[in-house]
């Protein structure tokens, strides 16, 4: 059998034993599948076996499972548009949800800028300075809509108000997200390839969004009621043209996800895409190559690198001030939009919950040589332990608050 394949089913069992146990606990099973390439990488598998370490994970098998990683993060990021559409039809009123998906952004943000500049010179000597501070922003102030989403649904001691206004908000924190992982590749392409290549790039992707959205989706919808392709044919096409958009984006010199997402914006609405995608590639992949993407996260991380005292006393500081600045701004949006302090606390507490975005926005950082090595191992820990957080401080406040407080239900698919 080949090394990749062994690769694979390894990756896949222990991801199926770890997110259950994560599940068993409380958690969701997101949790369990980076903790599983945790310890399949070198913090683990790497250090107790290491001569089976070096014969599974050779860079060949690697190769092969990061670009399925890349695929089960494709797919992914086709669903993001239906989380927020779905947080849109429950939206009502713009302006609550926008102030606190902003006032949480810029508290959050500017912290992270400070606590990066502080350690830089520790934990990313060698990286981008500009390009590193504002992607430790970035980092401290996301908030993942997909995993907010199974949250709030599994989760039966939200209350109903400050679920709703989390997911619009949080709407909001995703689109900033891309945004600023936008501006953060085009610092590093000025730094790398000279401001004429960093401002061909942008304007590049400026004018593909342009035509994706002001030329092939109106085009798109208008031959709706044209179309005689069978449901089968429609989800073939729409995963050609993902898959094309990807790729284009990453020609662009940007992450792939970024094409995933604008051409999931182009069809999500349209031919009832929804349930068809679930129906033939949505389960697939939920069930196989999500778990990769995320299992390569935790690979790629060396706790090893965190044996020294300092590297913990920087995951601290960044794990207290995104938490703070994420939660307290947020808290701030609420209160003065006129929510009660209960469930002011609730918004910010799930506004603090990290994962997909925060995933995808840290391989980029890594890939691209925005983040060192210790810097990527300090943050992903500051994304699971945030993550992780969630479903105890809810809790928590319920109790508090005199409500009851559910933790979650056992469920048969992927969290993300």
């Amino acid at each position: 059998m080949s090394n990749w394949l062994v690769l694979v089913c390894l990756i896949l069992l222990t991801c199926a034993v770890c997110g259950r146990v994560a599940t068993m606990f409380g958690q969701n099973r997101v949790i369990g599948e980076i903790v599983a390439g945790i310890l399949l990488g070198p913090t683990l598998l790497g250090a107790w076996f290491p001569q089976v370490s070096a014969e599974v994970l050779t860079p060949d098998s690697m190769e092969v499972v990061r670009a399925l990683g890349e695929l089960g993060l494709i797919l992914l990021m086709v669903e993001v548009p239906w989380h927020a559409a779905g947080a849109g039809q429950r939206r009502g009123g713009q302006r609550a949800p926008a102030l606190i998906a902003s006032l949480g952004i810029v508290l959050s943000f500017s912290l992270g800028c400070v606590i990066g500049a502080w350690s830089k010179a520790s934990i990313a000597p060698t990286q981008p300075y500009w390009s590193y501070v504002i992607f430790c922003g970035v980092a401290m102030s996301v908030t993942a809509l997909p995993v907010l989403v199974r949250v709030i649904q599994e989760h039966g001691g939200i209350d109903g108000q400050a679920g709703r206004l989390a997911l619009s908000a949080a709407v909001y924190t995703d689109v900033f997200a891309w945004f600023a992982l936008a501006l953060v590749m085009t610092l590093q392409f000025s730094g790398a390839a000279g401001t004429f290549e960093s401002v061909f790039r942008v304007g590049g992707l400026a004018a593909y969004a342009s035509l994706t959205f002001l030329v092939v989706r109106p085009w798109l919808k208008n031959r709706v009621g044209d179309t005689a392709l069978s449901e089968r044919s429609r989800v073939a096409v729409a995963l050609i043209y993902c898959l094309a958009s990807a790729q284009v984006t990453a020609m662009l010199g940007f992450h792939q996800a970024i094409g995933a997402v604008m051409a999931a914006y182009v069809f999500h609405d349209l031919f009832s895409m929804e349930q068809a995608w679930r129906r033939w590639i949505g389960r697939f992949g939920h069930l196989f190559l999500t778990p990769i993407f995320f299992a390569c996260s935790g690979i790629q991380v060396s706790l090893g690198a965190l044996n020294e005292p300092g590297l913990w006393l920087w995951l601290l500081f960044f794990l207290l001030g995104g938490t703070v600045g994420k939660v307290l701004g947020s808290y701030i949006g609420a209160r003065v939009s006129g929510l009660e302090p209960i469930v002011s606390i609730e918004v910010g507490v799930l506004m603090n919950t990290k994962g997909l975005v925060e995933l995808v926005i840290l391989g980029v950082g890594l890939q691209e040589g925005v983040l060192s090595e210790s810097s990527y191992s300090v943050l992903l820990m500051l994304a699971l332990v945030s993550t992780a957080l969630t479903s105890p401080l809810i809790s928590l406040f319920g109790k508090c608050s005199g409500k009851r407080a559910v933790g979650y239900k056992s469920s048969p698919h992927t969290g993300v």
